[in-house]
């Protein structure tokens, strides 16, 4: 995947669920999404994605997703 995506610290996860193991993305992106690709394992992202696919709008996502990764991986800024 390559581009914004890859980048999102709230896609990364779902992308993981889908399968996805390869991401380009900007130099800054790169530590957060480390970070967050460390937290989760295959199994609890292939969850994930189970369940928010079926989600009617992006807003729903992001909040299953918020819900399931702690606040400062998703916010925490790239040093």
């Amino acid at each position: 995947v390559c581009g914004e995506l890859a980048g999102d610290p709230e896609a990364v996860p779902i992308l993981l669920g889908l399968g996805l193991d390869e991401f380009s993305m900007a130099p800054p992106s790169i530590p957060r999404a480390k970070a967050i690709v460390r937290r989760w394992s295959f199994a609890d992202a292939h969850r994930l994605a189970a369940e928010v696919i079926n989600l009617e709008s992006a807003a729903a996502v992001r909040e299953r997703v918020r819900a399931r990764q702690p606040e400062q991986v998703i916010h925490r800024q790239a040093r």
